[in-house]
């Protein structure tokens, strides 16, 4: 399966997490690929505009997040889900900081996408045994963050279709009332190793399990 690790290459604390990852995934035979990020230097607005996509009512929540990092963090996704179209095949879709614990279980059937990381922020339920269920882990209707992210071409399609509609910050787009059909993976095979954040604010960190250890920094 081909796997890519979204990595804002001119920021040395995105690369060294990237590669970090990239190791972790090599001791289970994932040989990842560094997908470059959309930054703020990109002008993730203008980006929006070429791609068709709309540029007001963007689901974000203004408190916890800087727009112009979340938004880029969308697009990122967003050209992930184009590659998956344009490969033609299911891709596994890695932030920076994820660290794989896990293969992937073999023949893993799922939705067309599919979440893969154990949540790394406040409470989150666990399944009782191992399978692929219907969104399950956040009690709040969204995906559990956005480390990990199995995307079929089918799935892809439909989520650019919405993001037609209205874009956002991602776990926030990735939700039921508009996806009903996203499903998750549980034990989770990939674990979020957050250190930094170029997304969120204080508030955005508080629930943050590393962010409680005081191992974890805003930039």
């Amino acid at each position: 399966m081909k796997t890519f690790i979204i990595t804002m290459v001119n920021n040395q604390r995105s690369v060294d997490a990237a590669n970090q990852c990239l190791k972790s995934g090599k001791k289970f035979g994932y040989d990842a690929k560094i997908f470059e990020a959309i930054t703020p230097d990109d002008g993730p607005y203008g980006i929006l505009e070429k791609e068709g996509l709309p540029k007001k009512n963007i689901l974000l929540d203004k408190s916890c997040s800087k727009p112009r990092p979340a938004l880029c963090c969308f697009l990122s996704h967003y050209f992930l889900w184009k590659k998956a179209i344009e490969l033609n095949e299911t891709i596994l879709c890695l932030e920076h900081d994820a660290i794989m614990v896990n293969k992937l279980a073999p023949r893993l059937k799922h939705t067309g996408v599919c979440n893969l990381g154990k949540p790394s922020y406040g409470y989150f339920i666990k399944a009782k045994k191992a399978g692929t269920y219907y969104l399950f882990s956040k009690p709040n209707n969204h995906f559990p963050g956005t480390h990990a992210v199995l995307v079929s071409p089918e799935g892809a399609k439909k989520l650019i279709k919405q993001a037609k509609v209205r874009v956002g910050t991602p776990d926030l787009f990735l939700n039921k009332t508009d996806f009903p059909w996203l499903s998750e993976y549980y034990p989770w095979p990939v674990e979020c190793d957050d250190s930094f954040t170029t997304i969120q604010n204080e508030r955005g960190c508080l629930a943050k399990h590393n962010y409680e250890k005081g191992t974890f920094d805003i930039l």
